[in-house]
């Protein structure tokens, strides 16, 4: 590995810290991601969400995505670890704050003109591209593949973002950490839908898929545990042991709820008119399922046979993007 490559790391590593950036981890681009995406997809567990099918000879190859890649590095950045318990409805926590993706991909953008300074090309996403994010933060040390099907941290747990940059640049690369779920299945148990489990996520029983994904109407099941959930679920999170580290890197406070929001009951949100829910949303990754989504998850409890959920502490969230 030449001088400059090793400079090259040093300086995309003290950007991203000086960017906010919790976590930096280089893996090569041709590490061999087996058969566990394929199946997933032939066994049907990502629902409708037909996009996952069509792209995935990209996420298997990164060639394809940026022809000449060699290094994919990649990144976390937290997200708050403890929920908005004064909000009206159980919204995800990474779906608190400001959307993710433009707050992000501005550092990205830096990242990458750091690295064009070393000779290199890049492209870079966060949950925006073909890129096997989770597969490669592993291969690239952050952390293990929990069983919930999220990267896992020892110091930090799975409340972070992850994103990525791949580069022609071939950098020195970290090595994978030692799996640590042990034993538990406290995330699997958590689980309302019984959606987990070998560290699958099955998207047709995830809330966090018919809260957010999914176009056709809810099961009644799936409305039966979905309570209060507005967007998203957290409940495997909750549960795992290994988030109750916290990191070393504060939550940015972007990524905090408004106190407008706070403010609002599921009852009012399913109120909302376009206008409302276009200028309370103006800035959030909420908007992206639109007003009539929000709608019919705010009234779920009175759509079902019991009476809805009153413990706010399985509030609501994400999956790791």
């Amino acid at each position: 590995m030449s001088f400059s490559m090793q400079a090259a790391r040093q300086a995309v590593a003290y950007a991203a810290h000086s960017l906010g950036f919790s976590g930096v981890g280089i893996a090569p681009a041709d590490a061999a991601q087996g058969d566990h995406l394929q199946r997933w997809l032939q066994e049907g567990q990502h629902a409708d969400m037909e996009w996952m099918e069509r792209h995935l000879p990209a996420r298997l190859d990164p060639q394809l995505v940026l022809p000449g890649v060699r290094s994919v590095i990649m990144l976390t950045y937290e997200y708050a670890r403890t929920d908005a318990h004064n909000a009206g409805g159980a919204i995800a926590r990474y779906a608190q704050g400001e959307d993710y993706h433009k707050l992000l991909a501005e550092k990205l953008a830096d990242l990458s003109e750091t690295l064009g300074f070393y000779g290199g090309t890049q492209r870079y996403f966060t949950d925006s591209g073909p890129v096997s994010e989770r597969f490669f933060a592993a291969r690239a040390g952050l952390g293990w593949i929990g069983r919930n099907g999220l990267l896992v941290r020892e110091h930090g747990g799975s409340y972070c973002f992850l994103a990525c940059i791949l580069t022609t640049l071939e950098l020195p690369y970290d090595a994978p950490v030692a799996n640590r779920c042990g034993n538990c299945h406290r995330c699997e148990q958590a689980c309302p839908t019984a959606a987990l489990h070998n560290g699958c996520c099955d998207a047709r029983r995830c809330l966090s898929y018919w809260t957010i994904e999914a176009k056709s109407p809810t099961p009644e099941h799936i409305r039966q545990a979905q309570g209060e959930r507005l967007y998203g679920c957290d409940a495997c999170q909750e549960a795992c042991p290994w988030n109750r580290r916290g990191p070393h890197t504060p939550t940015d406070l972007h990524l905090l709820m408004p106190a407008e929001l706070c403010s609002l009951s599921p009852e009012a949100m399913s109120k909302l008119t376009d206008d409302e829910f276009g200028q309370l949303f103006a800035a959030s990754p909420i908007r992206r399922i639109g007003r009539e989504h929000l709608r019919r998850n705010a009234l779920a409890p009175q759509l079902c046979s019991i009476p809805p959920a009153t413990d706010k502490k399985n509030s609501a969230n994400h999956e790791q993007k």
